[in-house]
């Protein structure tokens, strides 16, 4: 079945379609319908996306150069493989950028906090049904506007890149429906209180741990498959 070109958003230019094909893929792999090592057909894609192959191939080439997929001249575009040597250097990337970032933004207003305990809640209700496609893009979506209280923009874009890479990992994890330590991993509300108690040491402490967590599940799985 043929999907829209973005579930998330609407088309706003020509120009932005290869992002949006990208950001669809990225989403595919962190969720584990593409698994590594798997082929991209460029025309398949195309089909999939309602889109002509010259954004598709954009699109392949943005994520090669992210490290998401890797290219063979000879046989085409393929979903990265995973390890555990990448996934260390890529979550010590990740904590020095994050903690970095977080130690600039500015508090949220009454307002955006209304809007991240919203978004929090709904990320409880979508792990609560399994809904891990939708649970991915907010999940995502919600860090996203804790890291643009910040004015340092590039280093938001870097956190995001490396947010990109590592969250591919995530296939790897089944969704916690049920109450348990990998549930409350993801449990967003304390960072949320947090940043209403203009409490940067709590914020920071707490990303950090949860990062760490993820780190720890992520490592396990790949030793135990000798990744």
């Amino acid at each position: 079945m043929t999907k829209n070109i973005d579930e998330t958003g609407s088309r706003d230019s020509n120009a932005g379609i290869p992002a949006h094909i990208a950001n669809q893929i990225r989403g595919l792999i962190a969720r584990g319908a593409l698994s590594p090592g798997v082929r991209l057909g460029q025309q398949e894609l195309a089909e999939r996306f309602q889109a002509s192959r010259m954004p598709v191939r954009e699109a392949l080439k943005l994520l090669s150069a992210e490290g998401i997929i890797v290219h063979d001249a000879n046989r085409g575009f393929f979903v990265a493989s995973l390890s555990s040597d990448e996934a260390r250097q890529l979550f010590e990337l990740r904590h020095m950028v994050e903690d970095a970032l977080l130690a600039t933004i500015r508090w949220p207003t009454e307002e955006e906090l209304r809007e991240l305990n919203r978004r929090a809640d709904e990320l409880e209700k979508l792990l609560n049904s399994g809904d891990r496609s939708t649970w991915w893009t907010r999940h995502r979506d919600f860090h996203r506007m804790i890291f643009e209280l910040s004015e340092k923009k590039v280093m938001v874009r870097e956190a995001m890149r490396l947010w990109s890479l590592t969250d591919r990992y995530r296939s790897l994890l089944p969704l916690p429906q049920r109450p348990s330590a990998e549930r409350a991993l993801v449990k967003k509300h304390e960072l949320v209180q947090a940043l209403a108690d203009h409490d940067r040491r709590k914020l920071i402490r707490v990303r950090s741990e949860r990062r760490q967590d993820f780190e720890r599940l992520v490592i396990e799985v790949l030793e135990s498959r000798s990744a």
